[in-house]
């Protein structure tokens, strides 16, 4: 209500003469973006353990277009242990941490270990293990409590993003972009993200992600459909997750084995 009454209220005044200079503007907008930030913060979702059954399409434009099971095991800030089947047949074990990353390729008898990076590697983009933890669990990418935010209206859409109006339309005319990061949330009415672009200009790189269909999970809000695509120069990755089933906070087995017969991967 509060994101909808906002909106009524700045389209309203869109053909009148400003009510506010542009510095009131900007103080109003930072201080309604400050209680949006807030409720996201206290809205984010909550678990120790998780687990989840999930079909999962990854597909890039190199024509690589893959529909599989992922069966999903998360221990909070230290763990993301993935298995991934076709046909009901285990095909790929991964096991991440923040500095991490092992998997077992069970067709080819192959093994890898290396670090967090090639994380990044695979999604051609700079990426975290909590930044990979919230996509999962659809809290907000990148939220900083000590960053300025400010409630931005353009024409129809109203957002939330990490510069200001004027700021934005400042960046957008220059000629030379700057290698910075602009952040975009679209909030619904839960004060969770349904839509979230992160762009850098200078790189024509950008991460967009929807989130819809969201469902209580133990009194807290899940989304069970996400959907990422990564954008590049060079490539376009795009990653469906539709969670079947999701279950917090049980006892689980993190056990990641590598069998005597397996061999390394040479290069990769």
């Amino acid at each position: 209500m509060f994101l909808i009454c906002s909106s009524l209220i700045l389209g309203s005044c869109r053909a009148k003469k400003p009510l506010l200079d542009t510095e009131e503007q900007i103080f109003t907008s930072k201080s309604k973006a400050d209680t949006i930030v807030k409720n996201l913060v206290a809205n984010n979702f909550q678990f120790d353990n998780l687990k989840a059954k999930i079909n999962t399409r990854f597909k890039r434009r190199e024509k690589q277009n893959l529909i599989f099971g992922t069966f999903l095991k998360m221990k909070r800030d230290s763990i993301i242990h993935a298995t991934i089947s076709v046909a009901g047949f285990p095909i790929v074990v991964a096991y991440i941490t923040p500095d991490s990353l092992k998997f077992l390729n069970k067709r080819d008898q192959k093994y890898f270990i290396g670090d967090f990076s090639y994380v990044s590697k695979m999604l051609n983009t700079e990426i975290t293990f909590n930044q990979l933890q919230n996509l999962l669990v659809g809290n907000p990418l990148v939220i900083d409590t000590n960053q300025n935010y400010y409630l931005v209206q353009e024409e129809n859409d109203l957002f939330l993003s990490s510069f200001s109006r004027n700021e934005l339309r400042k960046k957008a005319s220059q000629a030379n972009k700057k290698n910075e990061w602009i952040i975009k949330y679209w909030i619904n009415e839960l004060y969770k993200t349904g839509k979230t672009i992160i762009s850098n200009d200078s790189t024509e790189t950008s991460i967009e992600v929807f989130q819809a269909d969201y469902k209580k999970i133990e009194g807290q809000n899940f989304p069970n459909r996400t959907k990422a695509q990564i954008i590049t120069k060079k490539d376009s990755i795009s990653v469906n997750l539709n969670y079947q089933r999701v279950k917090i906070n049980s006892e689980m087995d993190y056990t990641f084995v590598i069998p005597s017969h397996y061999t390394a991967y040479e290069n990769l």
